[in-house]
């Protein structure tokens, strides 16, 4: 009620604060799960969810943001309204079918919300995520340093956390900071560093926010290497790399660039437990890991033939909570994010996901001269490498609160043709001194 009420609350004073509400119960899901090992628990951050979408509901849209929005709809009522279709149709468990409904539909609303915000409210949502990664890194470096189990209990809710004691030579765990895991941790760090860079380059207002944004940069990319995931770290080195390959940077934000990469670089070379995506290199590993995925997949036309309607929803890999897994029947998981979606959805809800991946990447990003335009070509590539990858786990629309993140991306990706291009400064004095002038006129 807590989470609902506040979020509901920011919500009602402005897009931005509501989002910023959902997103501190989001970092603090993880941990806060785990120290109140209650079934209620799970619900924590859809709470805050819907407190949010409510206060949206009462807001109501401006015409600008209506007139962004208006492309999405058709795709909306489709990822929504099939699931909700399926839903009538008990393949699985009453109680699975509604988990199962939430991983498909319940994030989905973040596409329109992406495409709500204005240029001004993505800059204040940066400098929100920066404070939130510099919490979270704080959290990360206690856990560094004191251990794990001072801040995670051993219970049902975390054997993920303690499986994964396979750093410098399997004595030392990943970090998940103050995420349900790890990989979530990482994964959060690398979505949300597409904002931090884009407002980080703009150098716009106090020098206060230059500082903060540089220093969550760095924090984030260092929280990337302390959760340890090889996934998140590769698509943090070709999301980076890719982009500043396309060129049109100026030479003093490839300068600072550098020297944020020189900094986190030096400390992960004297540092040992933060170099577990070393194994990249090991091109054997890595073909074995891809023969494996592909091993897995192989029998994914074979599932469905026999399933073409899906295996019902939370029948296909949903991740679901250990006080309902008694209730899962005919259970049929692949190590593949489309495959979940074809055997929840069946053949045609995998069709309209693909349909709309294809349509957001071919989407046109704003031309020239737009000060986000570093943060949109940063998160179209970003989502291009996730999309990709998703055919070799997982995860990729059922994480908390990345998939948040990730679909507000699509949205602002897909839509920011539409925008108004932000001002290239947002100086106190000058708003100032327009405003005196406007008064004496």
């Amino acid at each position: 009620m807590a989470a609902l009420l506040g979020c509901f609350i920011a919500g009602r004073r402005s897009i931005v604060w509501g989002l910023g509400a959902v997103m501190t119960v989001g970092y603090g899901y993880g941990i806060l799960r785990a120290n109140t090992p209650s079934p209620m628990m799970h619900f924590l951050f859809d709470a805050g969810a819907i407190g949010f979408y409510l206060a949206l509901a009462v807001r109501g849209l401006n015409p600008a943001q209506r007139s962004r929005v208006r492309a999405l709809y058709p795709w909306l009522v489709l990822l929504i309204g099939w699931p909700i279709l399926l839903f009538f149709f008990p393949v699985q468990d009453p109680l699975i079918q509604l988990v199962g409904l939430r991983g498909q539909i319940f994030f989905v609303p973040f596409v329109l919300i992406g495409a709500m915000l204005e240029p001004e409210d993505w800059y204040l949502l940066a400098k929100w995520f920066a404070v939130l990664n510099l919490a979270a890194f704080g959290f990360a470096a206690a856990e560094y340093f004191e251990g794990i189990p001072k801040f995670y209990p051993v219970n049902v809710m975390t054997q993920i956390i303690y499986a994964s004691r396979d750093v410098v030579g399997h004595t030392s765990y990943r970090i998940p900071a103050t995420f349900i895991n790890s990989a979530a941790y990482s994964a959060m760090m690398v979505s949300s560093m597409t904002l931090l860079l884009g407002a980080w380059v703009q150098r716009r207002g106090l020098k206060l926010d230059f500082w903060l944004l540089s220093m969550a940069i760095v924090a984030s990319v260092l929280g990337v290497f302390m959760g340890a995931s090889r996934t998140s770290a590769l698509i943090l080195f070709l999301m980076l790399g890719l982009t500043f390959l396309m060129g049109h940077m100026s030479l003093k934000v490839i300068f600072r660039v550098a020297v944020a990469i020189a900094i986190v670089g030096f400390i992960v070379v004297n540092n040992p437990r933060l170099q577990r995506f070393t194994s990249l290199s090991d091109t054997d590993y890595v073909q074995a890991r891809f023969d494996y995925s592909y091993g897995v997949n192989q029998s994914l036309f074979d599932v469905a033939i026999k399933y073409p309607m899906g295996n019902g929803l939370g029948g296909g890999g949903t991740s679901i909570p250990y006080f309902l897994q008694d209730r899962l029947r005919d259970p049929v998981a692949l190590e593949n994010e489309y495959s979940r979606i074809m055997l929840e959805d069946g053949i045609p809800g995998l069709l309209i996901w693909i349909a709309f991946i294809v349509w957001v990447m071919i989407s046109p990003l704003p031309r020239r001269n737009n000060p986000w335009r570093l943060a949109l070509r940063l998160a179209r590539m970003y989502l291009a490498i996730v999309f990709a990858i998703g055919v070799t786990g997982t995860g990729m629309l059922n994480s908390t609160p990345g998939t948040a993140v990730l679909l507000m991306l699509v949205g602002w990706v897909s839509t920011a043709r539409f925008a108004p291009a932000a001002q290239k400064t947002a100086q106190p004095h000058r708003v100032a001194r327009t405003r005196l002038a406007g008064n004496m006129l």
